[in-house]
């Protein structure tokens, strides 16, 4: 303690979506690629990272700054460096995917400095932020030139998370949006058609999706169950994705 004041203060996370896209895209890739003990950091590593932004871009959209939250990010930070470093070192191919995360990164924080994390494109470079992990975890086993096998986890994860966005929008900030109506119900309705063509899997892992979009939609429903539900949802199509890639 300093001055009566703890020096660490910590902010608790309240992106109860934000465990899915931990989970998915690294997930994807060990079934693409296989598992190694690198994933475990991999894994660790994102978790810190997450809590690092967090306790960042907590004290950015502050009026009255507490460094506090600064010292609990750097200890976050030292997690990340632990974790990651090991990584780019046993495969640099990892490096770009880390690298071309900073700038993103960086375009999340102006939005917390203004604070509009609720932005569309503040949740859309976070959901592409999330999903290069899931490229990381493939990279592990994979040379970067091995396009076929990354390239779907990124694209499964991306499609899914997209529209998660259009589906929360219309069930809690946005629930009186025609525009968020339309556009989440059509999106939906899109990658279950591609899917059936690409092949019928993919159709069925998106399926819960187009049908909770379209009949939650305009239902009076607590935002801790419109979570349980996405929960759910996530576990389905984590595991029939899984499939698929595997």
């Amino acid at each position: 303690m300093c001055g009566g004041v703890f020096l660490f203060k910590f902010k608790k996370p309240n992106q109860h979506g934000v465990w899915s896209m931990i989970i998915l895209p690294i997930a994807f890739g060990i079934a693409v690629s296989g598992f190694t003990f690198l994933h475990i950091l991999l894994y660790l590593g994102v978790l810190a990272a997450y809590f690092m932004s967090d306790q960042v871009f907590f004290y950015l959209k502050k009026r009255k700054k507490e460094i506090g939250y600064i010292y609990t990010a750097s200890l976050f930070g030292i997690i990340v460096l632990i974790s990651f470093i090991p990584i780019v070192l046993y495969k640099f191919d990892t490096f770009w995917i880390f690298l071309l995360m900073i700038p993103l990164s960086l375009i999340n924080a102006f939005f917390a400095k203004k604070k509009n994390e609720r932005a569309f494109t503040n949740d859309l470079i976070a959901v592409i932020i999330f999903c290069l992990f899931g490229v990381i975890s493939v990279l592990l086993n994979t040379p970067l030139s091995n396009i076929n096998a990354w390239l779907p986890v990124f694209i499964l994860s991306f499609m899914y998370f997209f529209g998660t966005i259009l589906y929360v929008k219309t069930m809690i900030r946005e629930k009186k949006s025609i525009k968020y109506k339309w556009s989440s119900w059509i999106y939906h309705l899109c990658i279950v058609i591609i899917g059936l063509i690409v092949n019928p899997i993919i159709m069925i892992m998106y399926l819960p999706s187009l049908i909770r979009a379209i009949v939650l939609y305009g239902k009076k429903i607590k935002i801790m169950h419109v979570g349980l539900i996405e929960i759910a949802n996530s576990i389905f199509v984590l595991i029939i994705g899984s499939i698929y890639l595997h």
